[in-house]
């Protein structure tokens, strides 16, 4: 009988370690196996560099919202937090794309359009929150802020898309609209002869759709 309450006690310690080991697991920050690798070829220990609090942010639909230093990779995406963020509901040209000029000559304008979303950031912290349905691939879709606090769920920097740089790269003619979210801020960037409008270009969806040329 003394044996049968021994051996029940080792089981009862064991499933409570094994419980807790379960639940740290759990909890552990996840680090992403791309940046892993990356961290391996250059020696890099993660976890160290790279704490809890640096994660984005969940909002209650679940998916990220992010703040801080952004990369600007193209006319239409961002790379915050380690995440690549595109712009929701905008086109812009692609890095290799050319237009025409006011004066019909051909210049990088999908260079141009990421030098203008380089100076509407200007360096600057930018906030973002996720806006549409969730993206199919592993990109990132929402609307982006230059802010000095992240999203809030009501209030706060990123409260209405009139400020967000989405709306901004449309208006300025750098980007088009690919919703009809934004078609009124598009047709002003046209009257105006502003951006990609000053001359001639194809929509970025149909140069692609051509190979690029």
């Amino acid at each position: 009988m003394r044996g049968s309450r021994v051996l029940v006690g080792v089981l009862v310690v064991a499933g409570l370690a094994g419980a807790a080991i379960f639940a740290y697991d759990a909890a552990r920050p996840r680090i992403d196996p791309a940046k892993a690798a990356d961290a391996a070829r250059n020696g890099v220990d993660l976890a160290q560099a790279a704490p809890a609090s640096a994660q984005p942010a969940q909002g209650p639909d679940g998916r990220a919202r992010l703040f801080g230093p952004a990369r600007v990779i193209d006319g239409d995406t961002l790379e915050i937090q380690g995440l690549r963020a595109r712009l929701w509901t905008i086109d812009a040209p692609d890095l290799d794309q050319t237009c025409l000029d006011k004066d019909g000559a051909s210049f990088a304008c999908g260079q141009a359009a990421r030098e203008h979303l380089e100076k509407l950031i200007d360096g600057r912290k930018v906030a973002c929150r996720p806006e549409g349905p969730p993206s199919d691939g592993d990109a990132w879709q929402g609307l982006c802020f230059v802010a000095d606090a992240p999203c809030q769920d009501a209030g706060g920097p990123c409260e209405s898309d009139l400020n967000s740089l989405n709306i901004a790269m449309v208006r300025q003619g750098w980007a088009v609209d690919l919703e009809g979210q934004y078609s009124e801020p598009e047709s002003d960037a046209e009257a105006d002869k502003t951006g990609l409008w000053a001359g001639r270009f194809d929509e970025p969806a149909a140069w692609r759709a051509r190979g690029g040329a």
